[in-house]
């Protein structure tokens, strides 16, 4: 019997030895790569488990991972700093597949960006950079880009009614004549700035956004000389192996509405995402009502893992009354009431079609290309009049761009560096007509605009000892404006004019640890002249005209400290900008002064911009995860270093003005905006925001002045998974909580004192969004 006893336990030894030599040679293995949603990059370190059980790897240096499961199918779970996490179910073995993350939260050592034609963390970007994503964008409720963007540390946003906006960075080139806020727009690398220096904002709907850098000041010369930066729009993007159905409803006060639906996939070959949305208001202020619609389309093929193909399609059809600014007399009697005829159906109406696309190759190790380039339409009317003068015009642009970028990465002295150079072409026509009053009267002018720019810029990022990285690079820009008039035989008739300028720009950036890291630069930039500055009202063209030049300086120190709960970013500027355009008054007929714009302001331009975030609870588990404080300081000292022009007094006397010392008008020395954003585990959240704006100069007299003024915007909502897939969303809230008397934006050096466009008193809204996710 013993001896029965000891050969059964020696088979059941046996046995289990096979079953478990069974079950080590029955599991199967597969390899996959883990990047970047928008920059493709590979990410290091990032975790991949099988759910429900503890196995699991990490990513090496190129992304890459190999992972033993016992069958199929299985559901893994991929997650990084930084990112939202991944959960899929592979129902076969893949052998190979490539897992795409999104950018989540803005932990500066966890963030990728693209900006600069390269990929890096956000810590080691050698320049001022904003950042926000479509979570930040959430925090509102996607009818405008106004309260999202002016979170960002040295931006504002201003704006009379929705889908009419005027982004400032660093103040812009407001107060200066004939200037646009002088920014490039682009969109997943697409140019979507017109030759001419349009930035059509107004035509993006702010629910397809994913992420938005905003590069501050000229540190972005690689696309070009822009004064006052460069806006970086990505889509947002469709989450891996899901597909998902949203719908978006919004009501708020004075009659403001927005409705949305979108549609998005994502796979291993490929996403795509179709979003149709239509925003409206009646205004606050008469002749202020709005219609703005807009359809997007935005897909990328994978065809390996060498190549993305992406395609962008965008239409946007708005409308917008234009109340026209107040005087001081106006606002008290009646904030609301509008300086134009409501006869005349004052505004402007557009319509927007983009058709763009991309191609991003990875040759091998060393060599990539990213070439994109988009065709754009944009038809539009413009009215405006009053019982004294009547303004109207018809115009069609047409716009092409293209834009490639090539990167070689190598190792000269054993320095790895990678060395980007590439060139970008835009060339825009544009048609306009004039009226003579209203559109039922004859055509008085009829031009022909032709704007062309062409870039090459070269740019090397060297990896020095110490943690150290270099930054060499510059742009050459070639400006073309032709001008054409074929019906008034009075005026102007033609004229052409180039500008040539090169924007260098060098940048360092050193790792104090691995946390924190300290910038620094040196850039030029420029603004081309505009053609409102060529022409004169005496019907002379200024044939000296060249672009006004700025050289800025920046040091910054960002990074985070305790556990990555506070991150901060602090930079010191100064920018010398010379060759500014001022107006001159050359002569007089009756109450007619003849202006001529020349090359001959200077502005300097210092200022701080401090960002702080903090984490209050960012563990999953916690009574409120991913719940935050934050806040922005913005300290803006410009000033007019020289600006002398002449004017005629009361007496038909020329006399010399002199404004040298005087603050820039429009411009607010002081502004904060912070806020507040709690999230329970059971689905209440509420977000508060805080903005503070100090007093500004109206004119370059510096004897005009509107007062600070601060805004308390406050809103409550719950999401919670409903059934199965579904996800809901409602909320409420309140903007101008305070019920503060303000204007939203100015009329800067207004002749008649038509300073002031109020903004919306205390206004309520709610709101719910319901997604369906397969």
């Amino acid at each position: 019997m013993d001896k029965f006893k000891s050969m059964l336990l020696k088979l059941s030894l046996v046995i289990g030895m096979l079953s478990a030599f069974q079950t080590v040679f029955a599991q199967q293995s597969f390899q996959g790569k883990v990047i970047d949603g928008l920059s493709q990059a590979p990410l290091m370190g990032a975790s991949v488990s099988i759910i429900g059980a503890e196995k699991g790897t990490v990513t090496d240096g190129d992304g890459n991972f190999e992972l033993n499961v016992p069958s199929f199918p299985v559901a893994i779970a991929v997650s990084y700093i930084g990112y939202g996490a991944v959960s899929i179910t592979l129902e076969t073995n893949p052998k190979e597949i490539v897992i795409r993350m999104t950018a989540e939260t803005l932990n500066l050592d966890g963030v990728t960006l693209t900006a600069l034609e390269g990929t890096r963390r956000l810590l080691e970007t050698p320049a001022s950079v904003s950042r926000i994503t479509f979570a930040d964008l959430e925090r509102f409720d996607f009818r405008s880009p106004q309260q999202a963007l002016s979170t960002m540390p040295g931006v504002k946003v201003e704006s009379t009614t929705i889908g009419r906006y005027r982004i400032r960075i660093r103040g812009g080139n407001l107060g200066i004549v004939g200037h646009s806020d002088s920014y490039k727009m682009y969109w997943n690398g697409i140019p979507l700035t017109s030759a001419g220096g349009f930035p059509p904002l107004a035509y993006l709907d702010m629910g397809a956004v994913g992420s938005l850098d905003i590069i501050r000041g000229p540190s972005g010369s690689i696309y070009g000389g822009g004064l006052a930066g460069v806006a970086l729009f990505e889509n947002k993007v469709p989450e891996f192996g899901k597909t998902q159905l949203n719908l978006d409803g919004f009501s708020g006060s004075y009659g403001t509405t927005r409705a949305g639906i979108s549609f998005a996939t994502g796979g291993k070959n490929g996403d795509l995402r179709l979003q149709y949305s239509n925003v409206e208001t009646d205004g606050y202020r008469e002749e202020a009502s709005s219609s703005n619609e807009f359809i997007n389309l935005f897909g990328r093929v994978f065809p390996n893992d060498k190549q993305t193909i992406s395609i962008v399609g965008i239409f946007g059809d708005r409308s917008y009354g234009i109340p026209g600014n107040l005087t001081a007399e106006q606002v008290a009697e009646n904030p609301r009431q509008s300086n134009f005829s409501p006869e005349l159906d004052n505004g402007l109406i557009g319509q927007l079609l983009m058709i763009g696309a991309g191609h991003q190759y990875r040759f091998n190790d060393k060599w990539k290309n990213n070439t994109t380039f988009n065709y754009q339409v944009l038809e539009g009317s413009f009215l405006i009049g009053n019982d004294f003068f009547v303004s109207a015009d018809q115009n069609t642009t047409t716009t092409f761009s293209l834009r490639s970028a090539n990167t070689y990465s190598f190792k000269p002295f054993n320095l790895p560096t990678d060395l980007v150079f590439g060139v970008e072409y835009t060339r825009g026509l544009g048609d306009v007509d004039v009226f003579s009053n209203g559109f039922e009267s004859p055509i008085v002018n009829s031009r022909e605009i032709i704007n062309e720019l062409v870039l090459g810029f070269v740019q090397a990022e060297i990896k020095l000892p110490a943690r150290t990285t270099l930054t060499i690079g510059g742009s050459y820009n070639n400006f073309r404006l032709d001008f054409q008039e074929f019906l008034d035989t009075t005026g102007i008739q033609e004229f052409e004019r180039k500008v040539n300028d090169f924007s260098p720009r060098i940048g360092v950036v050193k790792l104090l640890s691995e946390k924190i890291a300290v910038q620094g630069n040196i850039s030029k930039g420029f603004a081309p002249p505009p053609r409102g500055a060529f022409e004169n009202n005496n019907r002379t063209v200024n044939n000296d005209l060249q672009s006004t030049i700025g050289w800025n300086k920046e040091l910054g120190i960002r990074g985070s400290v305790f556990d990555d709960k506070l991150n901060f970013d602090l930079t010191f500027y100064r920018m010398d900008e010379n060759d500014v355009i001022v107006p001159r008054v050359v002569g007089t007929a009756g109450n007619l002064d003849f202006i001529e714009n020349e090359n001959a302001g200077a502005i300097d331009r210092q200022g701080i911009e401090l960002a702080l975030l903090y984490n209050l609870f960012d563990e999953e588990n916690s009574l409120f995860p991913k719940s935050r404080i934050w806040a922005n300081y913005n300290y803006m000292d410009h000033t007019f270093e020289s600006y002398n022009s002449l004017t005629v007094d009361g007496e038909g006397n020329t006399v010399q003005v002199n404004f040298d010392g005087n603050r820039v008008p429009g411009i607010h020395l002081h502004s904060i905006v912070g806020g507040l954003d709690l999230a329970t585990k059971w689905g209440l959240y509420f977000n508060g925001t805080y903005n503070f704006y100090d007093d500004i100069f109206l004119n370059n007299e510096n004897s005009t002045k509107d007062n600070s003024y601060q805004l308390l915007d406050l809103k409550l909502g719950y999401t919670q998974g409903l059934l199965e897939g579904i996800r809901l969303n409602v909320f409420v809230g309140v903007n101008n909580a305070l019920d503060e008397k303000y204007s939203q934006m100015h009329g800067l050096n207004s002749g008649f004192g038509g300073f002031f466009d109020p903004g919306m008193d205390r206004n309520y809204y709610v709101g719910t969004r319901i997604g369906y996710t397969f």
